[in-house]
């Protein structure tokens, strides 16, 4: 499902709705996961404590080094103006949705049957230590009482219009009564098979500034895509991608040199 909109009202069945977990991703499987504290895999594991930092920012900072892992947390909600379409699940790797998950479960939890919620993605805008400004969407649940209690999701002021691809039209996938659940979902698994080089993206964000990778692949497009018409961009992204990966081979064979 494809929306224009900032905010999607949504109904969610108590905090069943909710899975978080961390991940750690080899090449080709997960080779960590863990609640944060203990293993939830494998099965000889299970239980025992995973060793990760208790502090957020140790956590971020042995993820963006590629020592440990990071966040997967899904929802699986109704649309509240369409609950007969059925299920669907929206991921994300937010470290800010991480450190919300308890009050956010314990909101749920505080509704007697499904809760009205709404799922909202928020503009965050914040300056590197290189003076460069980046801007991502992060995700945010604001939990609104049951179906009785909140009144009807009100209606867009303005038409809507074509969002930059920075903030694209979030992607909620629909839950196919049919299909099976795929057996190792995450956020951070593409369609088909990606290659990572991990070694690469810290080299890259150590020139940018950046505290993880998510934030350096925001930073190093960001610059291209900003102040752009988005039918423009469209056009022009072939040329743009390929631009920024010359200069990025560039600065990260120098050593020393600095993106522009």
């Amino acid at each position: 499902m494809l929306t224009n909109r900032e905010s999607v009202r949504v109904l969610m069945d108590g905090s069943d709705a909710v899975t978080a977990r961390m991940l750690l991703w080899s090449s080709k499987r997960v080779v960590h996961e863990c609640d944060g504290s203990e293993f939830l895999s494998p099965e000889e594991k299970k239980g025992r404590p995973c060793g990760c930092p208790p502090l957020l920012e140790d956590r971020k900072l042995a993820a963006r080094d590629g020592r440990g892992p990071t966040p997967s947390v899904a929802f699986t909600f109704r649309i509240a103006a369409a609950p007969t379409l059925g299920e669907f699940h929206f991921r994300t790797s937010s470290w800010q949705m991480a450190a919300q998950i308890s009050d956010l479960m314990d909101a749920l939890e505080c509704v007697d049957g499904p809760a009205v919620c709404d799922l909202a993605t928020e503009l965050v805008v914040h300056t590197t230590k290189t003076g460069m400004s980046v801007g991502y969407r992060k995700p945010v649940v604001r939990v609104l009482g049951s179906p009785d209690t909140v009144g009807q999701e009100p209606s867009p002021t303005a038409a809507p219009t074509p969002a930059p691809a920075p903030s694209a039209p979030s992607a909620l996938r629909h839950k196919s009564r049919q299909a099976p659940e795929p057996a190792t979902p995450s956020v951070s698994e593409p369609t088909c098979p990606v290659s990572v080089d991990a070694a690469l993206l810290r080299r890259a964000a150590r020139v940018l500034g950046t505290s993880d990778h998510q934030e350096t692949v925001i930073a190093a497009l960001s610059e291209v895509v900003a102040a752009r018409a988005q039918a423009a961009e469209l056009a022009r992204l072939r040329e743009h991608v390929e631009r920024i990966a010359a200069i990025s081979g560039q600065a990260l064979k120098g050593g020393n040199s600095l993106l522009t």
